[in-house]
């Protein structure tokens, strides 16, 4: 079956977007676009404009990410951010479910091949909409509050961290709002690049036991 996966960009302290993010500062201020250098900081497209990896360690991280993805999960803030993406994730244009207490009007919608749903009855009705049209592949949740939602209602099975060696200072962090703790069953993988650790992030890909739901699965 498929996993759903929280797979998040992270500053050194722990912050996945710099303060006061918004549509001027889609990563927040303090320079927080810095975190994402390792997948625009090189000369080459990949797939899409958006990203322009260096080869190694950063181009295996985003072919990963093309091969791995089936459909993604964020918050309405992201969407926001983003105006929909123009209605076409820069992700194999992969289906987006958006999060959200109430939808914008349907006609300011962006339309495109993401076909762009909004859920309004959580994140467990999200996930198993996702998972119907993800053709086998992992549903990426994106943007904090989806991590922590997945991660509070046990449905979380792996998290994949880009470890970036940058520090914001403040912002947005993952790890807030978990109601208590939740423990890593295992780490699956560590990947560094000797070649330039300035630039190229770590990867610490872990899977999450919530230890308020005792499950085979570990979520």
């Amino acid at each position: 079956m498929n996993k759903v996966v929280i797979d998040m960009t992270m500053s050194l302290d722990g912050f996945v977007a710099g303060p006061g993010d918004g549509k001027d500062f889609p990563l927040g201020k303090n320079d927080g676009m810095r975190i994402f250098d390792w997948y625009l900081s090189g000369k080459d497209q990949y797939c899409h404009k958006l990203f322009r990896p260096e080869p190694g360690a950063n181009l295996d991280q985003v072919k990963r990410m093309y091969e791995e993805s089936g459909a993604f999960i964020f918050g309405r803030r992201t969407y926001d951010i983003t105006n929909g993406w123009g209605g076409s994730h820069p992700v194999n244009s992969a289906p987006v479910f958006v999060l959200t207490h109430t939808p914008p009007p349907h006609d300011t919608v962006p339309k495109g091949p993401s076909n762009l749903t909004f859920v309004t009855d959580g994140i467990a009705s999200a996930i198993r909409q996702a998972r119907a049209v993800a053709s086998g592949k992992d549903i990426k949740l994106g943007g904090a509050s989806p991590g922590q939602q997945a991660l509070k209602a046990g449905l979380c099975d792996e998290i994949l961290v880009h470890l970036a060696p940058h520090i914001l200072g403040d912002g947005v962090r993952l790890f807030d709002h978990l109601g208590g703790p939740v423990r890593a069953r295992e780490n699956l993988g560590r990947r560094w690049s000797a070649r330039d650790a300035r630039e190229v992030p770590g990867v610490e890909v872990v899977k999450p036991i919530n230890n308020r739901r005792n499950t085979a699965s570990g979520c």
